[in-house]
């Protein structure tokens, strides 16, 4: 299979659909608070905070996706999906009922949660509206992310683009059938509205996904054996251990974000706005580095199933993903006033936004090697050491030192950078580990 081979096209083609994919993605939230922001800001605060915590609450839940798509990538790497596709379905369908009981669950504390931590009691209501329809969804959300999965390892990646644009175009529709037509009447408060056009919108495209992958499947001649019980059953054993210590390493990665934004915020309206645009502008950013990083990912799982020199394709992958990261970094720093005055408002403080900004490039080496490093131990089922180093620095390290940076420095600079550090620490943790995995790859007994 030539989409399985690590060459420059291959995988700078890849990379490519995986950057539009989440620029694509990003215009999910961007539309919902669009059409909800004629209804009043207070929807808009209650819409943004209930996206920011359906966010982190979808980080853990994409642990899942994670060890489904490294088993799948080792499969097509070994020439074996005909025959592991429907086992990993099998068990990752099994998997997601109790993960559906946890989003219930989760959905119906976030209200008495965030009373009890003092939130603004006007809006608390309506974010609990947002967040109980959201995280009701959590299967066909988990089903679409699974689907696309597949069809970017499968060699159908430009489909998966297709499927997720109309996917927000389908959403921007519902959002207005849900806001402003008669159907309103149907809906509690505009919340609910708007996170049930959002699911309706997921559902839609994993319902598409799931037909798409099954016509082209089929036009590749792919006849895919029956799963037998026992073989489902020692996967979701598997699966089970792994999936969590994945979900727990992206949740941890959120809150080492989150936190220090929260924090600054206590230095003043005018210092958060400042954080808030950096913060911004580094995400976008971020884009290509991930790219590369999912990239990374999937034709790291194939040189495993091929049984390939690891080595040698850590070594290209390495440089591959390592040049357009730089790239990026230095447009980014020299076009940095114009990045930062493009989301500026009135008042605000171009000049502390830039600096703020290159307090998070400060430690891209770092970050670079931690999220290339964990991606592929991703691969090896290394759940545990994922999460439990993540644990550890995040709550050890990257909370308590920005702490100290604003409580005490009042330093919004260094509350940012300060999460270098800890970045570091898991960086050489990340590579240490991964360098043991090469002499007897794990990765291919995992179920």
């Amino acid at each position: 299979m030539k989409h399985t081979e690590l060459t420059v096209r291959n995988y700078s083609g890849f990379a490519s659909v995986v950057l539009v994919l989440g620029v694509v993605a990003v215009g999910f939230g961007a539309i919902d608070l669009l059409m909800i922001a004629p209804k009043g800001l207070s929807h808009v605060a209650a819409t943004g905070q209930g996206d920011l915590l359906i966010t982190g609450i979808y980080a853990f839940f994409l642990g899942v996706v994670d060890v489904f798509a490294s088993r799948l990538a080792i499969a097509e790497g070994e020439g074996a999906t005909e025959r592991r596709l429907l086992v990993l379905v099998g068990a990752l369908g099994v998997l997601m009922i109790p993960g559906q009981v946890l989003g219930i669950a989760l959905g119906v504390v976030t209200e008495p949660v965030l009373d009890l931590l003092g939130q603004d009691p006007t809006i608390t209501p309506l974010v609990g509206d947002y967040v109980t329809v959201r995280t009701w969804a959590i299967v066909p959300v988990v089903a679409y992310y699974v689907i696309s999965e597949t069809l970017k390892i499968g060699g159908l990646r430009n489909l998966g683009v297709a499927i997720l644009v109309g996917g927000l175009a389908a959403n921007a529709v519902l959002n207005w059938l849900f806001l402003y037509s008669p159907m309103e009447a149907l809906f509690d408060s505009p919340e609910t509205a708007v996170a049930a056009a959002t699911v309706a919108a997921q559902f839609l495209m994993a319902v598409v996904g799931a037909a798409v992958l099954r016509s082209r499947l089929r036009v590749q001649g792919r006849r895919f054996r029956r799963p037998v019980g026992a073989e489902v059953v020692a996967e979701f054993r598997s699966m089970g251990r792994t999936a969590p210590g994945v979900g727990v390493r992206h949740l941890n990665d959120y809150a080492g974000s989150l936190v220090p934004i929260l924090l600054i915020g206590t230095l003043g309206v005018p210092v958060l706005a400042a954080a808030v645009v950096a913060t911004k502008v580094y995400t976008l950013f971020c884009r290509i580095p991930q790219a590369c990083f999912s990239a990374n990912f999937v034709f790291y799982g194939y040189a495993v199933g091929k049984g390939t020199d690891l080595v040698s394709a850590v070594r290209r992958l390495r440089v591959w993903s390592a040049v357009p990261t730089l790239a990026a970094a230095v447009v980014t720093v020299a076009l940095s006033y114009w990045l930062v005055l493009a989301f500026a408002g009135d008042g605000m403080d171009v000049g502390l936004a830039q600096v703020l900004l290159l307090a998070y490039l400060l430690y891209l080496p770092a970050y670079f090697v931690e999220q290339f490093a964990g991606e592929l131990l991703t691969v090896h089922q290394r759940g545990g050491l994922l999460s439990v180093a993540s644990t550890v620095v995040t709550y050890a390290m990257t909370i308590p030192l920005a702490s100290v940076a604003v409580l005490v420095g009042d330093s919004a600079f260094w509350a940012i950078a300060s999460k270098g550090v800890s970045t570091a620490v898991l960086a050489a943790v990340f590579w240490v580990a991964l360098r043991r995995e090469w002499p007897a790859p794990r990765a291919v007994a995992v179920a």
